[in-house]
């Protein structure tokens, strides 16, 4: 059973965009689909493949979900699908509250940005400031920062 445990859902704007993506690239791949045979095998290829990774991301902007668990003596933070890091909660030398700012990142998701920590984050705002024994740094958006720290005692 987990100590802690918080989950964010992608924002509107997220969701939106990639239902937008996921249905323009089936729409383009079913549009294309008469005018295959006249392409040559590489090019069909290409334009299948391109047309295929723009639904398959599409569909992943959609459903994105940031978790954060505590469990097991790991801090498991899963953005899915394409992201999952697990810290030993020995690591972690302290935890504080932060603000994560998108601006400042250039967007939100798995970020680093010059002269900040490195941020896994959806929508900006409160955040845990995860400090590790090494002195390296990870920002995580977390609404009860409180919790997670005392989860991580």
């Amino acid at each position: 059973m987990p100590l802690f445990r918080e989950r964010h859902r992608a924002p509107i704007s997220i969701v939106i965009l990639g239902i937008i993506v996921a249905l323009a690239s089936a729409a383009g791949l079913v549009a294309s689909i008469p005018s295959l045979s006249a392409r040559g095998g590489a090019d069909a290829s290409a334009v299948i493949a391109a047309l295929s990774v723009g639904i398959a991301l599409g569909l992943s902007a959609a459903t994105q979900t940031l978790s954060i668990v505590v469990r097991d003596g790991l801090l498991i933070v899963w953005l899915t699908p394409f992201f999952r890091k697990s810290v030993s909660t020995a690591r972690i030398a302290s935890v504080s509250t932060s603000t994560i700012n998108p601006v400042g990142y250039g967007g939100v998701g798995v970020r680093r940005a010059s002269g900040r920590p490195p941020a896994v984050f959806q929508r900006g705002g409160s955040a845990a400031e995860l400090v590790m024994h090494d002195g390296s740094t990870l920002l995580v958006e977390c609404d009860d920062v409180d919790g997670l720290a005392d989860a991580l005692r």
